[in-house]
């Protein structure tokens, strides 16, 4: 008995050992999965997550930036007219606040070189000197190539912060192609930065200056993003210009993701710092529950856990290449499944063809009814086209409401398909469409096809709208 024990002891003291060495084995393995498990949370939020923010903000930017540089051509048009003839300034103030009252924006502003004046929809006359520190810019924008810019003008002398804006810019030519004035429009700038702060409550945006300056928003304005943002280094900051850069925030009971991207138009830096906390504390919680659980669980709990990981992973990639309105496939898909993995080899090689269409008037709709009519018409219109494809058909949306589909069959019998879709949008909506056709031939990259596709399109739309082309 005395030696049925002494073995005993032996062996649970073997066991106690083995089990002991198991335990930190596989603490580790677990510790280790816990550190990876967070890296694959970093890239899928820096790889799918972020990419749909930026998305969305680039796109929100362009928007904006589109809408008023047409507008500013517009006014340029127009103004030029009334500036060769001898107009009354009074008469000039009128229509400039007639003019930010017809555009709903802060301020239209006029620069007549010829006459050395300053006119503007606030009801100011001032005389210029483009030689003088204060009218300096005139002359910087005269010399530059471009007709055209967007600024930002953030003053620190207090008098001047009702100027707070975004303006667009646009040169008014004479017949000989030489300056004779400036027509500007300005964005109120909390208009502005609501609509790029409008994607997630999570989510916040900040101007910068190249130096780390906060300028926007305006509560933060003056303050240094070293301070703000510890993590990021000066080293690091100073290659925005040239590179995007991203930078992890832990404070306590907070995680933040940030995201610096340069904007040349208006020399500053775009920040998005996106609270992660939920995200990454729900992913540090499932880890540790899973140490805690034991040595028996451990190895159920780290496959779990990695499986969670790989669906969760899958699931964001999934949602990267889908369009977030329209729920067709997007650009994102285009470049990277298509064009850059070889698919597009293929599709040449088989007798493919190529559609693309768009709305017929889209920015009247925009423009008259709201955004949000704008996107009931292309979830509209995007749900019919899809109803009229089959599951192999590419269907796009390249941008705005400009969609391409791919198609297993050549131009002519696309003409049907193509046909059918118009046709039944037209039936079922208000809006029509111009299409364009052309058969993807092997020598074709997707560049030299979506040119006459595109050529196509063009020729549909300069033939009255509402009609199909091919090229």
């Amino acid at each position: 008995m005395k030696f049925n024990l002494k073995y005993l002891d032996g062996y649970l003291i073997d066991a106690m050992r083995m089990a002991l060495f198991i335990i930190i084995v596989l603490s580790l393995v677990n510790f280790a999965h816990y550190y990876r498990s967070l890296n694959v949370f970093r890239e899928n939020m820096i790889n799918a997550a972020l990419q749909k923010t930026t998305n969305y903000t680039n796109r929100a930017l362009e928007d904006v930036s589109n809408t008023y540089v047409y507008a500013s051509q517009i006014l340029a048009d127009l103004y030029y007219y009334k500036i060769k003839q001898n107009y009354d300034p009074a008469d000039m103030l009128v229509t400039l606040k007639e003019k930010k009252n017809s555009l709903s924006v802060k301020k239209v502003g006029l620069v007549d070189i010829r006459n050395n004046l300053y006119l503007d929809s606030l009801g100011r006359v001032l005389s210029i000197d483009i030689n003088s520190e204060r009218d300096s810019w005139i002359k910087d924008f005269i010399e530059t190539p471009q007709d055209y810019r967007y600024h930002f003008y953030d003053p620190d002398i207090p008098e001047y912060e009702s100027l707070y804006s975004f303006y667009y810019d646009h040169k008014i030519k004479d017949d000989n192609n030489q300056v004779v004035g400036i027509i500007g429009i300005g964005i109120n700038y909390d208009t502005f930065y609501n609509k790029i702060q409008g994607l997630d409550e999570h989510i916040n945006v900040s101007f910068l200056t190249k130096d780390g300056e906060v300028r926007l928003p305006k509560n933060l304005k003056g303050k240094s993003i070293y301070a703000l943002s510890p993590d990021i280094s000066e080293e690091q900051f100073k290659l925005i210009e040239s590179e995007n850069q991203i930078a992890w925030e832990h404070n306590p009971g907070e995680t933040f993701l940030s995201y610096f991207h340069y904007l040349k138009d208006i020399n500053r830096v775009l920040l998005l710092k996106i609270n992660v906390t939920e995200h990454y504390n729900q992913s540090r919680r499932q880890h540790f529950y899973s140490f805690i659980l034991g040595v028996a669980l451990t190895i159920f709990v780290v496959i779990l856990n990695l499986s969670i990981s790989m669906y969760q992973s899958n699931k964001l990639k999934q949602t990267a290449f889908y369009d977030s309105l329209t729920r067709c496939r997007n650009r994102n898909y285009l470049d990277s499944k298509i064009i850059k993995y070889g698919y597009w080899k293929q599709i040449r090689q088989t007798g493919y063809s190529m559609i693309i269409f768009d709305v017929d008037h889209f920015k009247y709709i925009n423009d008259t009814f709201g955004h949000s009519e704008g996107d009931r018409v292309l979830k509209q219109v995007a749900g019919i086209a899809n109803s009229c494809l089959r599951d192999s058909d590419e269907f796009i949306r390249w941008g705005g409401d400009e969609f391409i589909i791919l198609l297993n069959m050549n131009a002519q019998h696309a003409v049907t398909i193509a046909n059918r879709i118009k046709e039944n949008v037209e039936q079922e909506t208000l809006v029509s469409l111009s299409i364009g056709i052309t058969d993807i031939s092997v020598k074709d990259s997707f560049k030299s096809a979506m040119k006459r596709a595109d050529s196509a399109l063009y020729d549909a739309k300069e033939n009255g709208r509402n009609q199909v082309r091919v090229r």
